[in-house]
Order: structure tokens, then C-alpha cells, then sequence
């Protein structure tokens, strides 16, 4: 069920990379700690094409631009007309990371957040299949983008996810056409699809990993936008948000979000 929580049972089969993105190879504050945490023995981080899991443990890996674009055009040269012509760089950023999680498997997280955990718990912790964190918001989205999952590379929902971003190729808005919204869509058709199909891989499901373990956010720090002033700090007073809005005592928490939603309005630009 999606709804279920991230099995501690689970046998963990996955490839052992972290993905990040980002404008530089500079690690942020936060993708640091998961370099710590998991015990990273590389210096510099794998960079495309030179990706490749190990069996003595975790390993980084840089998404840059160039390296996204080069992944598109080696691995999946029919959805390069959509990745070029996408109105926002934000969309291409989006579609990057699930080709990502199709074509390696791993954990893929946004540089705000961070890692207040070890190896052996979020491995116990993560659910065979994907993994998409919950939003901690009571409305607009139930999944953001910012954190996922994958124990298995070429999982068929990320084929789920490259269809619908090419069927809305031609819009504009984000939410909808790569980001947090077009997941929702696309868990929703993907429930429709496997009580209707015979696939080794719908074994392997799609689950959520739940917003009180993943998604901490910091009170207060919020964008400074008109919009999601409106959004995310008056409509969360009057909707309360899922019980996950301010850092806890460091107990049970496995990541701490410090951004707001999977993408901001920054002076016009979307980013």
C-alpha cells in the first residue's frame, strides 16, 4: 500500500549511491552530513558517466547540468526533444533526477536536505521499490520530489513518470508537468495500472517515506513571496500541517528539510 510506512524489515538490495544536484561540485552544509554520516570513502564524488555501486558501501554522485544532459542523450535519446525544450531549467532539473533513480537505482536528495542518521537505519528503513517522501502539507501535493528512493534500478514507475512529463511537454507550470503534483498523478496511474499487469517489478511497489521520519522542516523558514506567504504560512496556520513542521529533539528523525516546496519563485525565476 502507498501508504504504508518504510518497512524495517526490508533486505536491503539496493545500489548504495547518493545522488545530489547541483549549480557546483561545492558540497552544501546538508549533503555534507549524509557524505559523513553514511561514511563515504571518496573524496570527490563519482560524476557521470564514471557511475558505478560498490559492495564496501555508499558512494556520492554530482548531477551537474552537463551530466544530466549527457545521461539524457546516451540513455534516453527519445525524451531529449521534451528535456531541451522545457520552458523552466527547474523541469529539466526535475525529469533528471527520475532518470536518475531508472537508471541506477539509489537514493537521490535535495541539497537543503540533511542526513541525522546512520548507513544501517536508513537501509533498514527504506522500502523495497520507490520511495517518495510525503509532503508535510495537508493540501497542493502528497508527495514532493525533494527525496526518493529506488532499491531497484529500471523500476517501471519511473516509465509511468517520463510519459506524463511527455505528455504535458508544452506546459509551463511546474508543479504539474515535472514536479510534485505530476508524481501524484503519476502514483495514481501507476495504482491503476499493476492490479492490471504481470511485472516482476510490481513486487516491488511504490511507497511513501512518511513525512514524521523524512521531512522536517524548520518553523518559520519560509519563502518570502507574496504566494507562498499566502500558501505556506497563513493557509499552514489555518490547515495544520501532518505533525512534522519543526525540527525535533533529534530522536527519530532520519532528514530534515530546510526548504519549503520542491521548487521556489525567485525574482521571476523559477529555480
Amino acid at each position: 500500500a502507498l501508504k504504508q510506512r518504510a518497512a524495517s524489515s526490508n533486505t536491503f538490495s539496493m545500489s548504495r549511491l547518493f545522488h545530489y544536484q547541483s549549480r557546483t561540485s561545492i558540497l552544501s552544509e546538508e549533503t555534507q552530513t549524509w557524505r559523513n554520516l553514511l561514511q563515504m570513502k571518496e573524496v570527490e564524488s563519482q560524476i557521470y558517466p564514471n557511475v558505478w555501486a560498490r559492495d564496501d558501501g555508499w558512494r556520492s554522485v554530482y548531477w551537474s547540468d552537463e551530466a544530466c544532459i549527457a545521461l539524457v542523450r546516451e540513455h534516453f535519446p527519445s525524451f531529449l526533444p521534451v528535456y531541451e525544450n522545457f520552458s523552466h531549467n527547474i523541469q529539466r532539473v526535475d525529469s533528471c533526477r527520475y532518470l536518475i533513480l531508472y537508471q541506477y537505482g539509489g537514493v537521490y536528495a535535495d541539497t537543503d536536505i540533511s542526513f541525522h542518521s546512520n548507513a544501517t537505519t536508513l537501509e533498514q528503513l527504506l522500502p523495497r521499490g520507490v520511495g517518495l517522501v510525503e509532503s508535510p502539507y495537508r493540501y497542493n501535493e502528497h508527495w514532493q520530489n525533494s527525496l526518493m528512493s529506488a532499491t531497484v534500478a529500471r523500476h517501471p514507475f519511473w516509465k509511468l513518470v517520463v510519459d506524463i512529463m511527455t505528455e504535458r511537454r508544452d506546459s509551463e507550470a511546474v508543479l504539474t508537468s515535472t514536479g510534485p503534483s505530476m508524481i501524484g498523478d503519476a502514483v495514481q496511474r501507476w495504482e491503476r495500472r499493476r492490479h492490471n499487469a504481470v511485472d516482476e517489478h510490481f513486487d516491488y511497489g511504490v511507497h511513501t517515506l512518511p513525512c514524521e521520519l523524512f521531512q522536517r522542516l524548520p518553523s518559520g523558514d519560509w519563502d518570502t513571496t507574496l504566494l507562498n506567504i499566502l500558501g505556506r504560512e497563513i493557509l499552514a496556520r489555518a490547515i495544520p500541517m501532518k505533525g512534522c513542521g519543526v525540527y525535533a529533539n533529534g530522536m527519530c528523525e532520519i532528514t530534515r528539510h530546510r526548504g519549503r516546496a520542491s521548487w521556489a519563485n525567485v525574482g521571476g525565476t523559477l529555480v
